[in-house]
């Protein structure tokens, strides 16, 4: 089995240890994360960040992090990996994926509308997830 070129790419960002609450981030995270988006040939990383999370090669705390400098180094300003976090938030079946899109910095789902009642599903279904579905309910201005 031929392991994909990309693989080496996400152990190397996979081994910057970072969080979210990390006053500033080392700097070869953004290089890490510029490395894994040339390497895999996309800027939609989610998927395979997701997937490390599941492998235990990295921890979800990471992976948001990851995630949301991904969104300022790719060339499309983070549309592509928004269109997956919003299908991850839709879908509602993984509370991995879910945590990550819903901590991503940005509001999940196009409109105020559908965040707002999809999020109160998700509250009801998935308690752990039920704080920042009502941050984001809270803090999101109306269409």
């Amino acid at each position: 089995m031929t392991v994909p070129a990309w693989h080496e790419a996400l152990d190397r960002l996979c081994a910057v240890r970072v969080s979210r609450r990390d006053a500033e981030f080392p700097d070869d995270l953004y290089d890490r994360v510029d490395d894994l988006i040339d390497a895999y040939g996309a800027d939609d990383i989610a998927g395979i960040v997701a997937e490390a999370v599941v492998a235990e090669r990295a921890t979800a705390e990471q992976a948001i992090v990851f995630l949301n400098v991904a969104a300022w180094s790719g060339t499309d300003n983070g549309a592509s990996m928004g269109h997956t976090l919003d299908e991850w938030v839709r879908r509602a079946d993984d509370s991995l994926r879910l945590g990550i899109a819903l901590h991503h910095e940005r509001y999940p789902l196009p409109t105020h509308a559908e965040m707002v009642t999809k999020l109160t599903e998700i509250a009801r279904a998935f308690p752990e997830h039920r704080a920042i579905c009502e941050r984001h309910m809270a803090r999101r201005p109306a269409d």
